[in-house]
């Protein structure tokens, strides 16, 4: 790997380290805004090779393969239903989106401060509240997991590298 590549890469830690930045000051918000952001740049840098941006599928394929929660949680992500949670936030900074009317089995997000996700289908099967500390943790593993993915199989890291020098790069301003 070049040293421009290296640098390229270090871009993806950069945005985990201000989404978990944003976490530990307890911003809440600009937390859950910077994982959405995260999952997006991360689906659009593994969308397949012949489309020229990210998709809702390529999204929420993403999602169904890279963002676990612990199996301890009453609530396991669904693509479907982060991708709508993302809208809603991003949009609307609410917890509806269109495509929960579209589809009611799409699951609403609220949040709290939490970790333990909040679910309990029998009093709304169509609302969970989702733990930040943990949805903040979920991510950083699912960016792991993407990132292995990348070393095991050379055509995702041939098309990420590809796609990386795109990515917002932050540096130092050199002071005068």
């Amino acid at each position: 790997m070049t040293t421009d590549t290296n640098k390229n890469w270090q871009a993806i830690i950069g945005l985990v380290s201000e989404m978990k930045r944003c976490d530990e000051c307890g911003f809440t918000t600009a937390s859950v805004a910077m994982a959405f952001i995260c999952i997006d740049t991360l689906a659009s840098l593994g969308r397949p090779q012949d489309k020229q941006k990210v998709t809702r599928p390529d999204f929420k394929e993403w999602v169904d393969t890279h963002l676990k929660a612990h199996p301890d949680q009453p609530y396991q992500y669904r693509g479907k239903d982060v991708y709508a949670a993302r809208c809603a936030f991003l949009h609307t900074y609410g917890s509806e989106a269109e495509l929960h009317k579209e589809d009611p089995d799409t699951i609403k997000f609220a949040y709290h401060n939490g970790g333990k996700h909040k679910y309990n289908p029998t009093i709304d099967q169509g609302l969970v509240l989702i733990g930040t500390k943990s949805f903040i943790n979920d991510v950083v593993c699912a960016v792991e997991s993407f990132l292995k993915t990348c070393q095991s199989e050379a055509p995702l890291r041939d098309r990420v590298e590809e796609r990386l020098p795109g990515v917002l790069q932050t540096m130092p301003l050199p002071s005068q």
